[in-house]
């Protein structure tokens, strides 16, 4: 579905999810998962239709509903965890790896209320030898990133 003939002028009728970056970036490998089909929808769209935006809105639309319905849910049923993670996030400077205590909170939760379990695991959260040399450290990267393309 194509909306290339909306005008311009009729944009602003498509309203916006009013929630701050922190707790998307916090919920994000969970979100990622539960809208998926959405995203990937119009990831295609926009690799199809060229330079013009307004062709994949209502994919975009289709997007934004889904991380409303995503977040209305986990502020019902994981609140708490979600808001001490995204809260750690935001004072840490978006470190994400000063915050594991809280994520593992927030998995924790995210699995066994929504049953959304943490998809894989970063590549700089692996535990690496103090031993282990350069190459074998981008050899070993580049395994992981091909087995997550494989994978996707």
């Amino acid at each position: 579905m194509s909306c290339e003939k909306i005008p311009w002028e009729e944009l602003d009728n498509y309203k916006d999810y009013n929630i701050t970056t922190v707790p998307i970036m916090a919920a994000a490998d969970h979100l990622g998962q539960a809208c998926k089909d959405a995203n990937d929808r119009y990831m295609l769209c926009r690799s199809d239709s060229g330079a013009d935006p307004r062709k994949c809105l209502r994919e975009g639309q289709v997007v934004t509903n889904c991380t409303k319905l995503f977040m209305d849910q986990v502020y019902e049923k994981c609140k708490m965890p979600l808001a001490r993670h995204a809260t750690c996030i935001d004072l840490s400077g978006r470190k994400f790896d000063w915050c594991r205590e809280t994520q593992v909170e927030f998995d924790q939760c995210m699995l066994e209320k929504m049953n959304i379990a943490r998809d894989f695991t970063w590549y700089q959260d692996k535990p690496h030898s103090k031993f282990q040399t350069w190459g074998e450290s981008a050899r070993e990267f580049f395994t992981d990133v091909t087995n997550i393309i494989k994978h996707h």
